[in-house]
């Protein structure tokens, strides 16, 4: 069914508009009641829902979503074209309400006539009138009206059933205007606007911006400047050209242009997942979408106090005072990560930072050392960062490296004269790791291995230091094998860590489904199927023997709560958002998933292996309402944060627990912290969400 077919069905049936209100005994014959004697509207209203439903014999629930597309079609042509809204936009309102239904998807076997009929009729017996459409269907209002805004810029638009976007042409003419608007401005000058547009959104304890999307229940949610674009833009021209015009004028008409791109793409949320349902067959959509929005309108951020301890933690098996083949030791590199990083030198957007006063403040290194580690470990090629990026969902493949260096890779970017560049500290912070493991993986065999075997010892540690007593090791069961890589006991409360090393590649974060399914299967699914399998276990034998080092220890259930936590090296963004990872395990339940590429066929059964024991564990447990509520996907650089007021297992426990059961809509666990230390008053901080 599509808009002109069901505009067609509607024009033709409104002529048999029933019934004649004024006469009661009309009106029940109409419906098909006998008359009682009293006037039951709501009766007859509901005989004509009865009537729409009864018109599919299957496919209420596609029909359903007919509905929905049919209206975000309607919704857009009124805005672009100046079609009528009125009556299809009331009639799709009255007939999906009518088509609400539990079933499972299936073909769609019915009579759309006899359906609208019902709907126009029951329009007349039941007059509810979607009151500020615009407001009730905010999301499809607000991408029509971006759209329009750039044709009538002379971008062409491409609208047909189910799809809008620019055409590939005036996309790629879209493009070059805001990259051209960048470097008339200057890149440096437009990453200096950004970050001052951005720091009221600035938390002084997470050292870090808030950028998420300002979701409503009731409307009131606009389309976001996508700021993540355009700083990977801005870098992109640092320099900017000779004749720059650095003007509000300019930097109004970017953030215009950049506004209803990022609106045109269609990623961001106006409503908050947790209000939201999915099929498994809209799973990897809303994937998709949650991939794309991170990228388009957040930037990847890290606390700078944390990261010489993280590097320190993640490479404990080297020796960092040893000198590596090119000269300089790891030791060094923090020095000078620890000096790049000093909010001394700015805390909030760009600055530069001089080589030689660098070198001033660590005499002691010696100076063709320290040009190397600044020149080359920790900076960009002089030919600047994201030289081939252009389209928000530009992603080389693993195998191929066409998009060049990217800024998110190093925290330095040249400006000449032996000048570096600090875009910001907190965007900059999470490079340092991964430009020092570039450097390493080039000398060390199997580095990769040993920061993930690193970072269990560097989360173990960390528990330690907060007097939290943690046990792990070996178990068998009923003729099975399973390892615990750190069980935190509370007196109500077993929590259950399992560490995956397993980052978010380039490719996941443009959107690409293979790669965002292999990403998530390789942390959250794996972590989960084997904190899983240790639940299943000791809720059914009351304990497990485990075994580390040769020492035994019994870890008994006595009653207690289970809460299952998959940690990742580096931050997976808004995938790990409870309401997203609740989502995820539920509408993958009774999934199975193939891939395009046969070289990937393996890794995906991996993934299916992963889905199949959640199954099993699910079918073994007694059924509940909210069967993963006690399932976490968190990052080390979140749980530092959420360990700020940690101090025993009692008070981790209260950390977790302050995020367990309310949600703020903005699938940003950074956030969510925030608002809560802020409402308890465990911090002094301020936060303004725009």
């Amino acid at each position: 069914m599509d808009l002109k077919s069901f505009r067609e069905i509607v024009d033709r049936n409104s002529a048999k508009i029933a019934p004649h209100k004024a006469s009661l005994d009309a009106l029940y014959r109409y419906a098909g009641l006998e008359e009682t004697g009293s006037y039951q509207l709501r009766m007859v209203a509901d005989v004509l829902y009865d009537r729409a439903r009864a018109a599919f014999s299957s496919g209420h629930r596609c029909a359903w979503e007919t509905c929905r597309r049919l209206r975000t079609d309607l919704i857009r042509e009124h805005v672009i074209l100046g079609v009528p809204l009125e009556p299809y936009f009331e009639v799709i309102n009255h007939l999906q309400d009518a088509l609400r239904s539990e079933s499972t998807a299936a073909e769609i076997v019915g009579n759309w006539d006899i359906a609208v009929e019902a709907a126009l009729d029951h329009l007349e017996v039941s007059d509810w009138r979607t009151v500020q459409p615009e407001r009730a269907n905010a999301r499809d209002f607000e991408v029509a009206k971006a759209a329009k805004r750039l044709r009538d810029n002379g971008f062409a638009i491409r609208l047909s059933p189910g799809w809008i976007s620019l055409e590939e042409q005036s996309e790629a003419l879209l493009i070059k205007r805001i990259e051209g608007l960048i470097a008339d401005i200057g890149g440096l000058n437009v990453a200096k606007r950004i970050f001052a547009s951005l720091t009221p959104l600035y938390d002084d304890d997470q050292q870090r911006y808030h950028l998420v999307a300002p979701t409503s229940i009731s409307g009131e949610a606009r389309p976001q400047v996508p700021w993540g674009y355009l700083l990977q833009l801005a870098v992109k021209h640092l320099q900017g050209r000779r004749k720059r015009t650095n003007t509000d004028a300019h930097w109004k008409k970017l953030t215009a242009f950049a506004t209803a791109f990022g609106a045109v793409i269609d990623v961001q949320p106006y409503v908050a997942p947790a209000i939201r349902t999915f099929s498994a067959e809209g799973l990897l959509a809303f994937l998709r979408e949650l991939a794309l929005y991170d990228s388009l309108f957040r930037i990847n951020q890290q606390r700078p106090a944390d990261v010489d301890r993280l590097i320190r933690g993640m490479l404990d098996f080297l020796d960092l005072e040893a000198p590596t083949p090119a000269g300089w030791s790891v030791s060094q590199a923090l020095r000078v990560v620890g000096y790049i990083l000093d909010p001394a030198r700015g805390k909030n957007g760009p600055f530069t930072v001089a080589e030689a006063d660098v070198s001033r403040a660590f005499p002691e290194i010696p100076k063709a050392i320290l040009h190397t580690l600044l020149a080359e470990v920790l900076s960009h090629p002089q030919s600047g960062a994201n030289q081939n990026f252009s389209r928000p969902s530009d992603a080389p493949s693993e195998s191929n490296k066409a998009l060049g260096p990217t800024f998110f890779s190093k925290p330095l970017l040249h400006l000449g004269q032996r000048n570096f560049v600090v875009i910001d500290r907190s965007v900059c912070a999470p490079a340092c790791l991964e430009a020092l493991l570039t450097q390493l993986r080039a000398i060390y065999k199997h580095v990769d291995d040993k920061v993930g075997t690193a970072a269990e010892r560097f989360l173990e540690g960390e528990l330690a230091r907060r007097n939290i007593t943690t046990i792990s090791g070996d178990y068998d069961y009923d003729k099975e094998h399973g390892e615990c890589d750190i069980v935190v006991e509370t007196p109500d409360t077993l929590i259950f860590i399992e560490q995956k090393k397993k980052a978010l590649t380039r490719a996941a974060k443009a959107g690409a489904d293979d790669h965002l399914l292999l990403d998530l299967a390789g942390s959250l699914l794996a972590a989960q199927a084997q904190a899983g399998w240790h639940e299943a276990r000791i809720e059914s034998a009351g304990y497990l023997e485990l075994t580390r080092d040769g020492v035994k220890a019994m870890l008994r259930l006595s009653n207690r709560g289970i809460e299952k936590i998959a940690v990742t090296m580096l931050d997976y963004g808004s995938f790990q958002d409870r309401i997203v990872v609740k989502h995820f395990l539920e509408s993958t339940l009774n999934a199975t998933f193939s891939a395009r590429d046969p070289s990937d066929t393996n890794r995906f059964a991996k993934i299916n292996k992963s889905l199949g024991e959640i199954r099993m564990q699910y079918a073994r447990k007694a059924q509940t309402y909210q069967p993963f509520m006690n399932c976490w996907f968190i990052s080390l650089p979140q749980l530092l944060i959420m360990f700020d007021d940690v101090t025993d297992a009692m008070s981790f426990h209260k950390a977790l627990w302050a995020c367990r059961h309310v949600t703020t809509g903005t699938s940003d666990l950074y956030y969510e912290m925030a608002r809560m230390r802020a409402r308890t008053g465990a911090k002094s901080i301020q936060i303004n969400n725009g």
